[in-house]
């Protein structure tokens, strides 16, 4: 049964109210106005992501931007919960079929697709705005513990560990994260940055302390001041 076009606004603006990704449960005009919104955002900067610069950009007009998405913190929200997650996904799906032997180097180069993609300009110009709005900004966090779980699962291959383990991956993974923003950042302000160079001596690193920080795991003495 087809939804009606009120109940998929409403799948629309769920995203905007609950963390998620919720782009499979949005119609056609609401995907496209977010993809809209991502393209301006990219071009005009956070002060030019204006709902009259979406409909044009989109097709729609303003009045379907705002049936779908409420206003222009509803369509960051739904950048936040859907767009910014669309290249970890691919990523992930990437990883999900490498075996035992590619891992790390997909690994890496998973981290070297995400740092270099266009998402991250979309990130570069919500997150002054985020930081300074208490919701948005705890909706950043919830993304990012998204990010983080999905880059300590990449390194696991579904294999057990444990407790020691896990920390220690998550440690790992929680680094990893702030590597893949700081390459995005130098790459984005040096037109002449080589990106391929970091990640090299990242997979190098990776290569030979990787088996050692699973085996050794990481205590919890180890957290503790």
């Amino acid at each position: 049964m087809s939804l009606t076009a009120a109940e998929e606004a409403a799948n629309a603006r769920s995203a905007a109210q609950v963390g998620g990704d919720h782009r499979t449960t949005m119609s056609p005009p609401a995907l496209n106005i977010l993809a809209a919104a991502q393209r301006v955002l990219v071009a005009k900067g956070f002060s030019g992501l204006t709902l009259r610069a979406i409909a044009q950009e989109s097709g729609e007009n303003s009045a379907m931007v705002q049936y779908y998405f409420g206003n222009k913190a509803g369509l960051v929200r739904a950048m936040i919960d859907s767009v910014f997650r669309e290249d970890q996904q691919d990523a992930a799906a990437a990883m999900s079929t490498v075996t035992s032997d590619e891992r790390l180097p997909r690994f890496v180069e998973g981290l070297r697709t995400i740092s270099s993609s266009r998402s991250f300009r979309v990130f570069f110009d919500v997150l002054p705005y985020a930081l300074r709005n208490d919701g948005l900004r705890s909706r950043m966090a919830r993304a990012y513990d998204w990010y983080r779980q999905i880059k300590r699962e990449w390194l696991t291959s579904g294999e057990q560990s444990s407790p020691s383990q896990q920390q220690a991956l998550l440690g790992l993974a929680e680094l990893m994260t702030a590597v893949v923003d700081g390459l995005a950042i130098q790459e984005a302000i040096d037109d002449g940055f080589d990106m391929r160079r970091p990640y090299a001596v990242l997979e190098l690193m990776l290569q030979k302390s990787l088996p050692e920080l699973l085996d050794s795991g990481l205590s919890g003495a180890a957290l503790t001041d």
